[in-house]
């Protein structure tokens, strides 16, 4: 009894610093932008904790929770809001609108593959999607059938459209929200077709019983909308306020249909399994986010560039935890994205890696005469994504993953480039 107390106060103490952080945020800048939407969702992560920590059976799972856990997770998530709590602190009034063809070219690649998923999307599709509603199973069926085929991901290149489609996952959502920016006319087959695929790749996850990559395709979408929302015209904000509305409703229908699938049979219940899949990140991560019986090296956050210089790198989750069996917590449980680096690099690492990496990100985000480039928007955007898709889980840039990092530097790195070779040569308008 003495021990659910203190972990109630612990939980909720925690909870409190959430809301008096926002309460703070929306005071200093009186709207709701990116940060005040990522620290709300750190909050909605904090109740269902409190809820977790507090049922019957799911508190079973969990040790004593301490204080210091609390603080170092606080702190840590507070580093990598800095560059977003900077930006909108010194709002830039306008975006530089990139006079370069390679968002365009990018926009085609990405509408593209799109197009491209198709026949493997109908195919799944006609294979049991509608079944989540008639059948009490079909979800279960189709996650357990992707954990199947997990164990040889991450080796081989099996579907070349899709591969460059997730790839290009961040950069789809970042480029949709840009061009509704400016106003060319010109871009409206790239508007709608971005648009085409932002729905594509949400649909996705859906056909394979996946409820993660369907939460954070919705999270990005949001994040990337208030990071971009001051720059909209009031009609577009509207419009998409209202189709954001209806995309999270309709969503939500295959998402409580694969939940009931997979847990709907079980003695906690979904209402239980919702409440610990949703608040787990915090509790795992004061439990075992600073001594986790060992550390990773890299394997899963630096997975894909450490295979270049390491053959022996894990190729897959399965692998990873075969080898790293010994570990109290692991890949398999959530530990929010802070978890997920503590587990890799130790602690104290981590506090070094996260002031170096936000701090870097913070210098070159800083807004001069109230205007933001396009490459330092990128920049925030990245940055938005850590904490809005990693506040609940995992740091969803790991694995083969990393291959998104790697996309958003190559795209920093042309937008940077370009704009030097344009102040060198004012003439030279396109290339």
């Amino acid at each position: 009894m003495q021990q659910t107390l203190t972990d109630t106060i612990l939980s909720i103490s925690y909870l409190l610093i959430w809301i008096l952080t926002f309460c703070w945020y929306h005071l200093k800048v009186k709207e709701i932008d990116a940060g005040s939407f990522i620290i709300f969702m750190y909050i909605i992560y904090a109740i269902f904790s409190v809820l977790t920590i507090n049922d019957p059976l799911f508190s079973m799972g969990f040790e004593r929770l301490k204080l210091f856990p609390y603080i170092y997770l606080y702190v840590m998530m507070i580093i990598a809001l800095s560059p977003i709590i900077n930006f909108h602190f010194h709002h830039a009034d306008i975006i530089k609108e990139e006079n370069s063809k390679i968002l365009n070219i990018l926009a085609y690649i990405i509408i593209t593959s799109a197009i491209l998923t198709i026949p493997s999307v109908m195919t799944q599709a006609s294979n049991g999607i509608l079944n989540l509603f008639v059948e009490e199973t079909a979800g279960k069926d189709a996650y357990m059938d992707q954990i199947d085929k997990a164990q040889d991901s991450g080796s081989t290149i099996r579907n070349l459209p899709a591969v460059i489609f997730n790839s290009l996952a961040d950069i789809r959502v970042f480029l949709f929200y840009y061009f509704l920016t400016t106003k060319q006319k010109r871009q409206k087959f790239i508007i709608i077709g971005l648009a085409f695929s932002l729905c594509i790749g949400i649909i996705i996850p859906i056909l394979y019983g996946q409820r993660g990559g369907v939460v954070t395709g919705l999270l990005t979408i949001i994040g990337a909308y208030y990071l971009f929302k001051s720059y909209l015209s009031k009609r577009i904000n509207k419009i998409i306020q209202k189709i954001g509305i209806i995309l999270v409703v309709t969503m939500s229908l295959p998402i409580a249909a694969i939940t009931m699938s997979r847990f709907g049979q079980e003695n906690a219940g979904v209402g239980g399994f919702v409440n610990w899949y949703v608040g787990q990140g915090t509790l795992y991560f004061n439990n075992y986010g600073l001594n986790p019986g060992g550390t990773r090296n890299g394997d899963r956050t630096l997975n894909l560039f450490k295979r270049v210089i390491d053959s022996s790198t894990p190729k897959n989750y399965f692998e990873r935890r075969d080898k790293y069996h010994n570990l109290d917590l692991d890949d398999n449980l959530f530990s929010t994205f802070v978890g997920d680096f503590t587990i890799d690099f130790g602690p104290i690492m981590t506090v070094l890696i996260f002031c170096v990496a936000f701090y870097i990100l913070y210098r070159k985000t800083k807004i001069y005469n109230r205007e933001i480039k396009l490459y330092q928007l990128l920049l925030l955007f990245f940055t938005v994504n850590i904490s809005t898709q990693g506040g609940m889980t995992l740091f969803s840039y790991s694995d083969t993953d990393n291959i998104r990092i790697v996309v958003i530097i190559a795209l920093y790195a042309y937008l940077r480039y370009h704009e030097k070779l344009l102040e060198r040569f004012p003439t030279i308008t396109q290339n």
